[in-house]
């Protein structure tokens, strides 16, 4: 089974990450909380975390990028998801 579907936490993040790829480099916590129909609380853990997991980066007030590292991560999670799908 892939990965992110074994963890909400771990869906959650993949579905930030690719919130802030598609918008990057503004976009807003309070966007994301409301696109993604979680608080902005929420958000902010998370994007902490990803920052920490390398997978982020910030760049002042409301400018994410998704790292290197980042979109690797979000590209296997994909492939993962494709491959689950397909079966």
């Amino acid at each position: 089974m892939a990965q992110i579907l074994r963890s909400k936490k771990l869906a959650t993040k993949f579905q930030i990450l690719v919130e802030v790829a598609a918008n990057q480099p503004n976009i807003q916590q309070k966007e994301v909380a409301r696109k993604l129909d979680i608080t902005s609380q929420a958000v902010s853990e998370y994007v902490k975390e990803l920052i920490r997991d390398g997978w982020l980066s910030s760049q002042g007030r409301s400018r994410y990028r998704v790292t290197r590292e980042g979109v690797d991560w979000i590209l296997r999670m994909a492939r993962q998801l494709r491959s689950y799908s397909s079966f």
